[in-house]
């Protein structure tokens, strides 16, 4: 194939260009390729105030431009010319020189046929000049001032583009992806002349954005993980065709991909592009609804693992048109991956956010792109992940969707005759085993089902809640479980999901829920030919009985799977399983409100299957799941469907005491958890059989309680029986543990005899303990010297003495502790022996006399410490250990002394000599 230009541009152009796409064939085209680094920052000439991009390009004088980039391997109208895609860029002027950009890019099908925004602007020249004047939305009058490009890419086959549309297929993605290529230097791109055109002033990051169609591509191109796609914003967007087309199984339309494609097809171009349109309507699979090669092909969440970029979702919970499924399967699966994301769920249709909350949506998006474009750190990926709606401006920002805490409860689907309103609730009533619903020759309208819910009705069965004692929130996606048999072969199986109270609604239509005002707001600059001021929207309201959460519809012969090929009949008369999602949504039914699950068969606004079936439902073990935010517990709070059938125990856990002692106090921690939620955990204590103490922390409906109590008891041994009940009354398990309470210190006692204790009153110079407990002695500390023991209950520390068993000279501090912790603290001294005259004496030896210590100089017995030139020598020192300074100690050269406050330095050898005298052997210090 060769590459050629659209029939827009000047033939001159085309002609060119189809000589520079032969000569690629034989020789390199002389393009500089660019491979832009992304900056982590804004480029200092884009000013920052208050954390954000400010204005300072004169929109006026933006450089507007048209580019075509050749999409190799893709010819969609099949001419045997490559297809060229057509992207109208305006930037900051200042981009012509040094400042370099990132660009966001608003990927459409509707630039020249449909319109974009609520106004339908269109892609326009309006001064003749060849030059595009009017770019469609507020992101160019809002956003290239601020340091942007915006970028109106036309997908395959639209716009100014050459092809043909194949409903979001590979050609398509392509088309779109090629632009973030050609922004970072990977393929070519050219003028209307033909001149190649490099995006030199690009920072190497894009941003696209779009509604419906137009995010849908930011999805597809996101799913390629084509490298410089930093993030996305995908509004009410698809990401699995089949899914909107078909709802498992079922058609919503006829040849649908080929409708489209001529919707979106400038009209000069459909009559090229019917053989592609063609094409679409002999491989879409409408003959059977099934999921096929074709609608594999445009399923974006399969390689959803390749997804880089960041996601900004917002959806809308009453889009009828690009509904919830097409948000919350895509949204899982982008949280399994890791992807960095945020999103809001407007209470509202299919609508642009700029169309119903248009300021803070305007500074949302404005920090996004500054974060994931410019590298501004401004917080807003700390803020809560999801926001939302409520009811009319009433938003709620949470940490994630669907809400934290959401559990599935599942809810019995029974009741006590056909065609009568039966029962929804935790358990099945006592009536009918099966209940019937008997299909008519036409598909009922929802408001024909919903209606009258209390009515008798043979073409629907209706399942009502009690009245709600209080509100009761889901936030996700139902799930019907139906065991049922069929009086046919085939037949659609249809389900509703429905609020009964009456209130006053943001209704589902007209106008998805908001009708346009004739005030205008501005946001941007703007120029004569492209203003930036934009119509404004109020909310629609009205009364309604009952609201529509959800819904869903499955074709029985696709009860397995929906792949080609593999749906199968059924044997008429025998039960099968058939389990299907519903709608995702998030709604609170408030306290008064009764919630209905309305069951039938075929259902308008779905095409029909075989008409005229008879379900039989096993009333007994079919169900509803809803995601209850709260899961059972708040289900069972909100009064709606009786006790639960869940008949599991509470589950406990002794987390204190892990002994059974001895211990000094009781400190009683028992854990215990429930689904459904607790009533009250309990631990009462024993002794010899008799209930000594009761404690118990309530539940209040908890899923988790933690009880503590602190008991004061005497010592002895205890029993502690301890369990939880939960709010239906299940009780756990009665568990018992015993432990011993001793509450008394050890006892310590100086032992007697010579041979064990030498002196009296505190001071020794050998001692010897015994150490006595009634619940056991542990260990022992002396002087921090730990010395463990052998667990019993008498015990001894024998002969300490200084240098022994961590015994020092002085006082001594002696901690016993027993088993259960208590202790028992002693402080002693310990001194040299006593001198005694009959005693024999050699060098080395220690003794004490008349309050001080004396050191053996040589043998000695019979000579008392204290003469001057006597084998005694008188021991002092300070407290740091420095020498005092005694007249009968011998000291040697170097030795330091203190003396009257004063240190001195030994000369040499001296004995009896006071320091301070010049002449004499000290030398005073300082």
């Amino acid at each position: 194939m060769t590459h050629t230009l659209p029939p827009s541009a000047p033939p001159r152009a085309a002609r060119r260009l189809r000589t520079l796409a032969v000569l690629t064939t034989v020789t390199a085209l002389a393009v500089t390729i660019l491979t832009p680094t992304a900056a982590a920052a804004p480029d200092p000439a884009i000013p920052v105030v208050d954390g954000k991009t400010a204005p300072f390009s004169d929109y006026a004088s933006a450089i507007r431009e048209r580019v075509f980039i050749p999409v190799d391997g893709v010819d969609q109208d099949l001419d045997g010319v490559t297809d060229v895609t057509a992207i109208d860029i305006i930037r900051p002027a200042e981009t012509a020189d040094t400042l370099r950009v990132p660009a966001i890019i608003d990927p459409s099908p509707y630039y020249t046929t449909v319109g974009r925004g609520n106004e339908a602007q269109r892609l326009q020249d309006l001064d003749g000049d060849g030059v595009t004047d009017l770019f469609p939305l507020f992101y160019d009058n809002y956003f290239v001032p601020r340091g942007y490009a915006v970028i109106h890419a036309q997908m395959n086959g639209t716009g100014f583009s050459t092809g043909c549309p194949m409903h979001g297929g590979a050609g398509d993605i392509q088309s779109m992806k090629v632009v973030i290529d050609w922004l970072n230097g990977r393929v070519a791109g050219y003028d209307g002349d033909g001149v190649a055109v490099t995006a030199d002033w690009h920072t190497g990051k894009s941003a696209m954005i779009g509604k419906s169609y137009d995010g849908t591509l930011a999805n597809g191109v996101a799913a390629t993980g084509v490298e410089g796609l930093t993030t996305i914003v995908p509004i009410d967007a698809i990401s699995d065709w089949y899914r909107y087309s078909r709802t498992n199984g079922i058609r919503h339309n006829t040849n649908y991909p080929s409708s489209l494609a001529n919707t979106v097809t400038n009209p000069d171009r459909r009559a090229l592009c019917a053989p592609t349109r063609t094409t679409l309507s002999e491989i879409d699979g409408d003959e059977t609804g099934d999921y096929n090669a074709f609608w594999d092909e445009r399923d974006y969440t399969r390689t959803v693992d390749a997804v880089t970029a960041s996601v900004f979702a917002v959806h809308g919970l009453n889009d009828d048109n690009v509904r919830m499924s097409q948000f919350a399967d895509y949204w899982q699966a982008l949280a399994e991956h890791d992807v960095p994301r945020k999103v809001w769920l407007p209470r509202l249709g299919h609508i642009d956010p700029f169309d119903f909350r248009r300021d803070v949506w305007v500074d949302t998006l404005h920090r996004w792109y500054d974060y994931w474009l410019h590298g501004i750190e401004n917080g807003i990926m700390s803020e809560p992940q999801s926001t939302v709606e409520f009811g009319p401006a009433e938003y709620v920002d949470e940490a994630s969707w669907p809400a934290p805490s959401t559990e599935y409860v599942d809810l019995s689907l029974s009741g006590t005759a056909s065609g009568t309103p039966g029962s929804l609730a935790f358990r099945p009533v006592d009536g009918a085993s099966t209940l019937q619903i008997v299909g008519g020759s036409n598909s009922p309208s929802e408001t024909s089902l919903a209606n009258n819910p209390e009515a008798t009705q043979s073409n629907r069965l209706v399942l009502l809640s009690e009245p709600l004692a209080q509100d009761l929130r889901i936030s996700g996606t139902p799930v019907v479980q139906l065991d049922a048999s069929l009086s046919q072969e085939q037949s659609n199986l249809s389900a509703l999901l429905i609020d009964y109270s009456t209130a006053t609604r943001t209704p589902r239509s007209p106008g998805d829920g908001i009708q346009t005002l004739t005030e205008r707001t501005c946001w941007g600059a703007e120029t004569p030919y492209d203003s930036a001021c934009y119509l404004e929207t109020a909310r629609r309201s009205s009364e309604s009985a009952y609201w529509r959460v959800s819904r869903g519809v499955l074709d029985s012969s696709n009860r397995e799977s929906f792949a080609e090929g593999a749906a199968t009949v059924v044997t008429p008369g025998a039960e099968y399983d058939f389990d299907w999602k519903m709608e995702p949504y998030d709604h609170v039914f408030r306290a008064g409100s009764r919630i209905g699950v309305v069951l039938s068969t075929n259902l308008s606004g779905f095409t029909a299957g075989s008409p005229g079936a008879t379900v039989t439902l096993d009333a007994v073990t079919s169900s509803i799941s809803l995601p209850v935010v709260g899961g059972t517990r708040a289900a069972f709070a909100s009064g709606a469907f009786g006790v639960p059938i869940e008949t599991v125990r509470p589950q406990t856990t002794l987390v204190s005491p892990t002994t059974a002692g001895p211990l000094r106090t009781l400190e009683i921690q028992v854990d215990a958890t429930d689904d459904i939620g607790l009533d009250a955990v309990v631990a009462n204590i024993y002794q010899s059989g008799k209930l000594v103490k009761s404690t118990q922390t309530a539940g209040n409906g908890a899923t988790s309680v933690s009880h503590t109590a602190t008991v004061a008891l005497p010592d002895g041994t205890y029993q502690i029986r301890y369990n939880a009940r939960d709010a239906a009354g299940n009780l756990s398990l009665t568990r018992e543990t015993t432990v011993t309470l001793d509450a008394t210190a050890p006892t310590v006692t100086v032992k007697s005899g010579d041979s064990f204790t030498k002196g009296a009153d505190g001071t020794y110079s050998l001692v010897s303990f015994k150490l006595h407990d009634a619940g056991m002695i542990d260990r022992l500390t002396l002087n921090g010297v730990e010395k463990d023991l052998t667990n019993s209950v008498w015990s001894d520390l024998n002969y300490v003495k200084p240098g022994t068993f961590g015994g020092e000279f002085g006082e001594n501090t002696l901690v016993v502790h027993d088993v259960a912790g208590n202790t028992q603290t002693v402080v002693f001294v310990l001194t040299e022996p006593a001198w005694s005259a009959a005693t024999v004496y050699g060098a080395g030896d220690t003794v004490w006399y008349s309050g001080s210590t004396w050191l053996a100089t040589w043998y000695a017995k019979g000579q008392p410490p204290g003469q001057l030139y006597g084998p005694w020598q008188e021991i002092r020192q300070t407290t740091d250990g420095t020498a005092v300074w005694t007249p009968t100690r011998i000291f040697v050269s170097g030795d330091v002394v203190e003396h009257d406050g004063v240190r001195y330095t030994a000369k040499w050898w001296t004995r009896n000599q006071v320091p301070g005298d010049p002449n004499g052997p000290w030398a005073r210090q300082g």
